[in-house]
């Protein structure tokens, strides 16, 4: 168990020692619930005993692995081949795996409990809701290393899933289907008594977000992203740019004031997939937790939308979220306030990019491109400026 009373720098460097180890050592995985390090430690005996437990007699035989991208996590697919034939079963003969092989890896979704929260939502809460998210086979998170695995339906193998980048043009029909998709289960968990008890792990949004700043420094990666990206921010935004983080703190009270629900918190673009059913689903759940459901709405019509898209359909889709989000919690919910609301979020959907264009010592070079990061930074900034968000949240301040 990692010591509590650690710094940032002393937890870097113990963890550095133990990936120099594990790449000394090549420890293998056998039983369920042995850490895995890296991908290199997966073995047909491990995989038979987290998968094949339930089907008697099938394990395992062979497998390949490749890598498909390497960012916040290593990412592969992994084929299967098994002892017997398994098309009769549940038993995937596919799957994609996100490990943390690095430091950098570690001390970013490790370290601050991103892997075991999505190692959690995926055991714990997915299996509630029917809506289009990844199916998980098995999570392993461990505390002291920081190292994780999870294993994941291989949704290019099962759905024909195309994934969506910054290039993606989403239409009006496939915006609908994102918000409605977050309706879903923000209504499915709103103010959900679980928070207090089973469900009490999942950290509060203004939790989460302050130990960006204490621990990635999440502030000073704002100012100097603002000065990298100035060519793409609005000119009268930028000209009170003094504004965005006493802006950005002062939204965080709507967390606090208004019942929670569940987030996922990420929902760029990057994390869409489309089935070839041409329904939207949201993977990469790493970042979740419990707060106002603004976030996400404001966080996600503003990155998956070219501006002027955004511009014509936000009303609308506003609109259209509230209806779901009505529905499935069985709560009213007035527009104006929910308009104001997305107002006031937009900050908290920047404050995910700018670390992303200009990341401190501890997070990794290249999360994504410097294409996408400035493109995210350029729609944020516009949806700030066009919406008065920095007006909007005077009454917080």
């Amino acid at each position: 168990m990692a010591p509590s009373s650690e710094t940032i720098e002393e937890a870097s460097l113990r963890i550095a020692r133990l990936v120099e180890q594990e790449r000394r050592t090549q420890p293998k995985a056998a039983k369920a619930g042995d850490i895995v390090p890296n991908v290199e430690a997966i073995t047909c005996e491990w995989l038979s005993a987290v998968l094949c437990r339930e089907v008697a007699g099938t394990e395992v035989v062979d497998f390949d692995i490749s890598l498909v991208s390497a960012g916040t996590h290593a990412r592969h697919r992994l084929h299967l081949t098994y002892n017997q034939n398994v098309a009769a079963t549940a038993l995937p003969t596919t799957l994609f795996s996100k490990t943390l092989p690095t430091v950098q890896n570690r001390m970013m979704v490790g370290m601050t409990g991103h892997a075991r929260t999505e190692g959690r939502f995926y055991t714990q809460m997915r299996p509630e809701l029917n809506l289009e998210i990844p199916v998980c086979y098995h999570s392993t998170v461990d505390r002291a290393s920081c190292a994780a695995i999870h294993l994941l339906e291989d949704l290019v193998a099962t759905k024909d899933a195309t994934f969506a980048d910054y290039e993606t043009v989403v239409t009006l029909e496939m915006a609908e289907d994102m918000v409605e998709l977050l309706g879903g289960v923000h209504g499915h968990f709103y103010d959900d008594p679980r928070f207090d008890n089973e469900l009490k792990w999942i950290a509060r949004f203004t939790r989460w977000f302050m130990g960006g700043v204490t621990k990635l420094r999440v502030d000073e990666s704002t100012e100097t992203a603002l000065t990298q990206a100035a060519h793409c921010i609005p000119a009268r935004l930028l000209a009170r740019r003094n504004e965005i983080w006493p802006a950005t703190m002062a939204a965080l009270k709507i967390h606090e004031q208004y019942p929670e629900t569940f987030l996922h918190s990420d929902v760029h673009i990057g994390n869409w997939y489309q089935t070839d059913t041409g329904r939207m689903g949201l993977c990469d759940w790493q970042c979740a937790g419990r707060g106002h459901w603004s976030r996400d709405l404001a966080y996600v019509i503003s990155a998956a939308l070219r501006i002027d898209d955004r511009r014509n359909w936000e009303k609308e889709l506003v609109r259209r979220y509230l209806a779901r989000l009505e529905e499935t919690s069985g709560q009213a919910f007035d527009f104006d306030d929910a308009w104001l609301f997305y107002r006031q979020q937009m900050f908290h959907a920047l404050l995910n990019w700018t670390p992303t264009l200009c990341p401190s010592e501890l997070l990794p070079a290249a999360m994504q491109t410097e294409e996408m990061s400035l493109t995210m930074i350029e729609r944020m900034t516009a949806a700030i400026d066009d919406l008065d968000s920095l007006d909007s949240c005077k009454g917080l301040l």
